[in-house]
C-alpha cells in the first residue's frame, strides 16, 4: 500500500510541473512581507523588523521528504523622505527551497526598497512604491533523476541510461540570473482604529531564462527560441486585509491573497480572530481558519507579546494528492521581532508661574 500511494505521488506531482521552478507560497504570507511585496519592506513602527519562517510539506510520503522553504529576512525604515511625513525602507530576504526527491534547490538573496508616502494630513494613509532585485541559482542532483526513458518494463524498475539532454546530453545541473520585483502598497487607519491594506505585486518582471540546458543557459544565451521557451513566467499577486476591534479584547481581521503566473491561480482566504489575553503585558492571542482553493484547508494559530509575534499554521489536503498525502499537507512556523532603539529627548524643565 506504501508503494502505490508512492508510485501514485510522483505520477501526480510529473503532470502538475517538472524541472521548471515553482514560486514558493506560503499559507502565512503575512508573516513572510518581504517575498509577498516589496512594498513592505519597513512597513512597521520601530527600527529594524527580523524574522523568518519555515514550510515542510508531505513528509507522511515515502521519499518525499525534500519540499522545505526555509526564508530569512531583516527590514528597517532608514531615512526621511522628501517630505516630514515620508519615509525610505530597505531590506534584504534570503530563501531556500528544496522540491523533491531530484533534490532540486532554488536560493535567493533579494534585496529590496520601498518609498513610504504619507497622505492626507493627520498621516493616518500612506501610499508606497518598492522595489526589488537579486540573485537566484537553481540546482538538482543528476544522479537522482529518474525519466521516462529509463523505464523497463519487463523488470519494473529504472535503467541507468537516458538519451534525455539532462542526463545524457549536454545539460547541466546548474542555472543562475537575476530577478526583478515591485510592489504598490496602500494602508490607511481609520479614527475607531480599523486598518485597512490593499497591496499588488509583479515578479519576473525581467522574464529571465532559467533553463538548466547550456544551449539555453541560465544567463539568457543561446538559441532564441530555446530561450524564450524557458523564460521565467511572469507572476502577479494581490492581497488584503482589513482589521478591527470588535470589543475592547476581541478583534477580526479578514484575509485574502491572489496570484495567477501562466494560466495558473492561486486564490486564499483566512478568517483571523484575536483576543487581548494581558494589555499590560501586550499578550495577544491570534486564532483562525483559511482556505486555498482546490488545494487546502487551513488551520491558523498565533501570538503576540510586546513587539514579537509567532504563528503557526497546518494545511490539511483537499486536492487529487489527498490519495497519496492521506489529506495532510504542509505546516507552517513563522516569527518576527521589531527592535525599537529611540534616543531620549532632551526636555529643558520648565516653571510654568499662574498669573495674579
Amino acid at each position: 500500500m506504501k508503494l502505490i500511494k508512492t508510485l501514485l505521488f510522483i505520477f501526480l506531482t510529473a503532470i502538475l510541473g517538472t524541472l521548471q521552478a515553482q514560486d514558493i507560497h506560503y499559507s502565512l504570507y503575512n508573516m513572510s512581507p518581504l517575498t509577498l511585496n516589496p512594498g513592505l519592506t519597513g512597513s512597521f513602527y520601530g527600527t529594524v523588523r527580523v524574522g523568518g519562517i519555515y514550510r515542510g510539506q508531505w513528509y507522511n510520503v515515502s521519499d518525499a521528504t525534500g519540499f522545505e522553504t526555509p526564508s530569512f529576512y531583516a527590514d528597517a525604515p532608514i531615512i526621511r523622505g522628501f517630505r516630514d511625513k515620508d519615509w525610505v525602507g530597505v531590506g534584504l530576504a534570503v530563501f531556500n527551497d528544496k522540491a523533491g526527491s531530484v533534490k532540486l534547490r532554488t536560493n535567493a538573496s533579494l534585496i529590496s526598497a520601498a518609498y513610504h508616502l504619507g497622505l492626507g494630513k493627520d498621516g493616518n494613509s500612506v501610499l508606497t512604491l518598492g522595489l526589488q532585485g537579486g540573485s537566484v541559482s537553481r540546482r538538482f542532483s543528476q544522479t537522482r533523476l529518474q525519466l521516462a526513458d529509463q523505464w523497463d518494463a519487463s523488470t519494473g524498475q529504472f535503467g541507468e541510461t537516458s538519451q534525455d539532454d539532462m542526463i545524457a546530453g549536454d545539460g547541466r545541473n546548474k542555472a543562475t540570473y537575476v530577478d526583478f520585483a515591485g510592489g504598490l502598497l496602500f494602508r490607511t487607519k481609520n479614527k475607531d482604529g480599523a486598518m485597512l491594506e490593499l497591496g499588488a505585486s509583479a515578479h519576473h518582471v525581467t522574464q529571465p531564462n532559467e533553463s538548466f540546458l547550456s544551449s539555453g543557459g541560465g544567463t539568457g544565451g543561446g538559441n532564441k527560441n530555446v530561450a524564450d521557451e524557458n523564460k521565467r513566467p511572469f507572476l502577479i499577486n494581490a492581497h488584503a486585509k482589513y482589521e478591527w476591534m470588535l470589543t475592547d479584547k476581541w478583534s477580526a481581521a479578514p484575509t485574502a491573497f491572489f496570484q495567477t503566473t501562466r494560466g495558473a491561480k492561486e486564490i486564499a482566504l483566512q478568517a483571523w480572530g484575536g483576543y487581548l489575553l494581558n494589555p499590560e503585558q501586550q499578550i495577544k492571542l491570534h486564532f483562525g481558519l483559511g482556505y486555498r482553493f482546490s488545494d487546502a484547508a487551513q488551520i491558523l494559530a498565533g501570538l503576540d507579546y510586546k513587539d514579537l509575534r509567532v504563528a503557526l499554521s497546518y494545511d490539511v489536503n483537499t486536492s487529487s494528492l489527498n490519495t497519496a498525502t492521506n489529506y495532510q499537507g504542509a505546516f507552517e512556523i513563522a516569527a518576527w521581532y521589531i527592535l525599537k532603539i529611540y534616543k531620549e529627548p532632551e526636555v529643558k524643565q520648565t516653571i510654568l508661574c499662574p498669573k495674579f
